[in-house]
């Protein structure tokens, strides 16, 4: 009950800000949230707070890419800010039923409880072409300006941007039970454990440190990689110019 009355304050607390700035939009529509877009700058940072605090309350899953944020309701709807310069948080329409998002450099992916995938946002690469036909995926992942999707039957599908093979998934790669898109390479859990790496190398990011095993979880960042493994410790390669 105290959750519900919260929720009611804020959206009260909303429609009280819209309301002073201007009252009805111009269309004759509802003004809650076409108001909320075109006078976000105009209000005080403790207000801009308070309505992202309501808009992405329950969230049950966020993604963020590099100056924009994705989050995932309950009800499977997604909601984006931050930098739209490409459109990366402008939600294609009648998008529901998600179940996972990811956020690349610019783009946004989009996995749908029937394992189809959904992509907007700058596609200057094809990194927002999902591949024709892609069906049946379990996971997604996005890297700088490539994507990669993990399908029911533990292979790999990969596009965008291939200047450096982060998109060429290692012939006979299957078993994969996690991937993780970094900046210009990719990594692949497979089920026994072990981790495989393909990609631009060129702070050894995609060379995986011999003798890895027992891996759990692998992410990857902009140039460099981790895997968390069963016994809780966690194995850092590539670039380590910040202690990464």
């Amino acid at each position: 009950a105290k959750k519900k009355a919260t929720k009611h304050k804020m959206e009260t607390n909303i429609q009280s800000q819209v309301a002073r700035k201007g009252g009805p939009s111009q269309d004759g529509g509802d003004s809650s949230e076409a108001m909320i877009n075109e006078i976000m700058v105009r209000l005080p940072a403790a207000v801009i707070k308070d309505i992202f605090d309501f808009v992405i309350s329950e969230a049950v899953a966020v993604a963020a890419g590099y100056v924009h944020c994705l989050a995932l309701k309950p009800d499977g709807r997604v909601i984006g800010w931050g930098e739209n310069d490409h459109g990366q948080t402008t939600i294609p329409g009648g998008l529901s039923q998600v179940r996972a998002v990811a956020a690349g450099r610019n783009f946004s992916l989009a996995l749908r409880k029937d394992g189809t995938v959904a992509a907007w946002g700058n596609n200057d690469y094809g990194q927002t072409k999902v591949p024709d036909g892609l069906a049946g995926v379990k996971a997604i992942s996005a890297g700088y300006h490539h994507s990669i999707a993990l399908l029911e039957n533990g292979r790999v599908v990969a596009w965008g941007n291939n200047h450096n093979g982060q998109t060429d998934v290692p012939e006979g790669l299957e078993e994969v039970i996690a991937v993780s898109a970094g900046g210009w390479f990719s990594l692949a859990l497979k089920a026994n454990g072990e981790v495989v790496a393909w990609g631009y190398n060129g702070w050894g990011q995609a060379t995986v440190p011999h003798g890895l095993t027992n891996v759990t979880m692998v992410a990857a960042g902009g140039s460099h990689s981790l895997a968390l493994k069963s016994d809780g410790t966690v194995v850092g390669w590539g670039l380590n110019f910040y202690c990464q």
